[in-house]
């Protein structure tokens, strides 16, 4: 009994680091992207994650991770919240990214193959600080024209327009308790003359940003700060004189959820196939600590 109280009081200790397996196949036609979820506690902490994923494919892989949190309140064209790594062959795809922080922190890896074909991946997700879970995954086609929506954190939308205004909608849940979050929205484009994001929540239409074309080409990117609580709405007005080349792609931090008006798009698909596990966290074996001593005392008496 005492050898497994000890066990436990150091459950917590060992429990700091955090390494989950993953796997799966990813064909060159989708691009598959799993969440994990960082409790880092109340008290501000270091921690590196990683992720490493080894293919034995011909066609490679190509792995970005990204830290949510951060990449939704940073307007920096090359962000350093994400990183990402490219194999050609086969060979292994090793992506890191370090901080500081307390409280919960996001964090995508998104997996392809580098050329033509499916490449297989088998690797980890790790933490060296915190309690880590797999809390979503899912898959988006490449080259669709509709909005994408990757685990309902990351948003692309892609296409040909024609000239005039061509306009998507985009839902964002704030959850039950009003929050202000910073959403990062970046566009590219040729043939345009100006993007136009409006916050039309409740029916209303404030104008958020307006990215202007020089030369009918648009390369910009910008944080949004939002207040909201339930489901917000927005609506990103794309112009062209007469026709032209779009993608834009919005983040969101952790506690927000994207999805399209009036579906249930903020779900997602998690039956791929990917192998993952999580371990308890300490905070559950601080839990049933007084159970086990208090049984200690009576086994004694």
């Amino acid at each position: 009994m005492r050898l497994f109280l000890l066990a436990l009081l150091w459950a917590p200790v060992l429990c700091a680091q955090t390494s989950l397996p993953l796997s799966g196949a990813a064909p060159d036609t989708r691009i598959r992207t799993f969440l994990f979820e960082l409790d880092l506690g109340a008290v501000a902490q270091p921690y590196t994650v990683t992720a490493n994923l080894n293919t034995s494919a011909p066609s490679g892989l190509t792995v970005r991770l990204i830290d949510l949190r951060g990449y939704s309140a940073d307007a920096t064209p090359v962000s350093s919240f994400v990183n990402q790594q490219v194999v050609a062959g086969a060979g292994t795809a090793n992506c890191a990214l370090s901080g500081n922080a307390s409280g919960l922190r996001c964090f995508a890896v998104e997996v392809r193959p580098t050329g033509s074909g499916t490449s297989d991946f088998s690797g980890s997700f790790n933490a060296t600080a915190g309690a880590a879970t797999l809390t979503a995954q899912d898959q988006v086609v490449v080259g669709s024209s509709t909005l994408q929506l990757q685990v309902g954190k990351l948003a692309t939308w892609s296409r040909a327009v024609g000239g005039g205004q061509t306009p998507q909608g985009l839902e964002l849940n704030f959850g039950a308790v009003s929050q202000t979050v910073t959403v990062r929205f970046e566009a590219q484009g040729t043939g345009l003359s100006k993007i136009d994001v409006y916050d039309n929540t409740g029916g209303s239409a404030t104008l958020l940003t307006t990215f202007s074309a020089s030369g009918g080409t648009i390369n910009q990117t910008t944080v949004l700060l939002l207040t909201h609580s339930g489901v917000a709405t927005l609506r990103v007005n794309t112009h062209s004189p007469s026709g032209g080349n779009v993608t834009w792609r919005l983040s969101v931090p952790c506690s927000v959820t994207l999805g399209v008006p009036g579906s249930n798009d903020s779900k997602v698909d998690e039956s791929d196939s990917c192998t993952a596990s999580t371990r308890p966290g300490p905070w559950l074996v601080l839990a049933v600590l007084p159970a086990l001593l208090a049984a200690l005392r009576r086994r004694r008496a």
